[in-house]
């Protein structure tokens, strides 16, 4: 019986260090379109654009900060805990906060999206 063909361990270890740049790529360009909403959330309290799902947390910022402009106050929601279409925007966040002091009457706003500790 023939022995079966296995690749050089070295083409394994180009194609890792390939994959980690890609990776380190991505990572970097994400965190450039986080960086720039929050930017654009901070100087006008509004963006033209709202990063998708798989963007936020490809920048290791799964965070999204909320807050009420009936009352003030802000909350945290984590995008990782509750399956979502990593296609959708993070706007899509809204409909699962809910402020406590309004008791879910005010008008929530995305204030910004914040790093994992």
């Amino acid at each position: 019986m023939p022995e079966k063909y296995q690749r050089p361990h070295w083409h394994e270890r180009v194609q890792t260090i390939e994959r980690m740049k890609r990776a380190q790529e991505d990572e970097r360009a994400a965190l450039a379109v986080v960086n720039d909403f929050n930017a654009q959330i901070a100087a006008r309290g509004s963006a033209w654009f709202w990063p998708k799902i798989t963007t936020a947390l490809t920048a290791r910022c799964p965070w999204v900060v909320i807050a009420c402009d009936s009352c003030g106050m802000q909350g945290d929601l984590d995008l990782r805990m509750k399956p979502r279409d990593p296609e959708a925007s993070i706007r899509v966040v809204l409909h699962d906060f809910r402020c406590l002091r309004c008791n879910g009457h005010g008008r929530p706003r995305v204030a910004g999206l914040k790093r994992a500790l």
